[in-house]
């Protein structure tokens, strides 16, 4: 069974304000899991995503390093990573 309701939020609180104190206990233990659960979905989507992204080649990572060589011969003062 499924029940959408398009009601304000003043309206949600105010429904919230008329439970009895152990329902309003009872909905907080759920809001605390369900912000868990979204916090740590967040972050595994990172971990995957950085654990399955792309990688360089050696090839590539060869071009990057000398790429990055003469940009720093042509910028030296403006290049974070000079050597």
């Amino acid at each position: 069974m499924e029940i959408k309701l398009d009601i304000e939020y003043e309206q949600l609180v105010a429904i919230i304000h008329q439970l009895p104190i152990d329902e309003v206990n009872k909905l907080r233990s759920e809001i605390e899991r369900i912000t868990n659960e979204r916090k740590t979905g967040g972050t595994d989507d990172l971990a995957s995503f950085l654990t399955n992204g792309l990688v360089m080649s050696d090839e590539k990572y060869q071009k990057f390093e000398e790429n990055r060589k003469n940009f720093s011969h042509y910028y030296p003062g403006n290049y974070i990573g000079k050597e």
